[in-house]
């Protein structure tokens, strides 16, 4: 099942406790629905796209089916006393829908920056982050030379995941 997130509108200055969007949700290529959430910390709201054909609750069944046949997702979090606690979720299309949302934020930020600035890794402190520059060095492939990686030089999705990463 290939699902897709098409049409985001992100509304950054009312989302308080959640992402403030709306967006359609495509399933193999075809839409089925219009999810949202208000940013107020509630669930998101799903009906049905104007231009879905057919069952759309046996439709939202079977996405949720797929769902529950995924595995658990880990995650840790440090409890009152200071000890990591390492539990799981299970995965939901609600989940899905905001991490489909932060990475449509993510590769929004990281072109815009991509577009006043020249962004590059310094090589052997990877960890540190992406820094920004207005000097534009000459043209490379992505690799390192010279002790720096220019991100805007790179596939954009080599870059995004570097983006996302830092």
């Amino acid at each position: 099942m290939k699902l897709e997130l098409k049409n985001i509108k992100h509304t950054a200055w009312a989302s308080e406790e959640t992402h403030c969007y709306q967006a359609s949700l495509y399933v193999d290529g075809k839409p089925v629905a219009i999810v949202s959430n208000d940013g107020h910390g509630g669930c998101d709201r799903d009906y049905d796209h104007p231009k879905f054909k057919g069952d759309y609750r046996a439709k939202m069944r079977s996405i949720n089916e797929y769902f529950d046949s995924l595995p658990a997702s880990p995650f840790s979090y440090e409890g009152a006393d200071g000890v990591m606690i390492h539990d799981s979720l299970p995965q939901t299309l609600e989940g899905w829908c905001c991490d489909a949302v932060n990475d449509w934020l993510s590769a929004r930020e990281l072109r815009r920056m991509m577009r006043t600035q020249i962004l590059f890794q310094k090589e052997g402190e990877e960890e540190a982050g992406v820094f920004g520059t207005k000097y534009y060095p000459p043209k490379t492939d992505g690799n390192f030379w010279r002790g720096r990686r220019i991100l805007n030089d790179m596939p954009f999705e080599d870059a995004l995941a570097i983006w996302k990463a830092t």
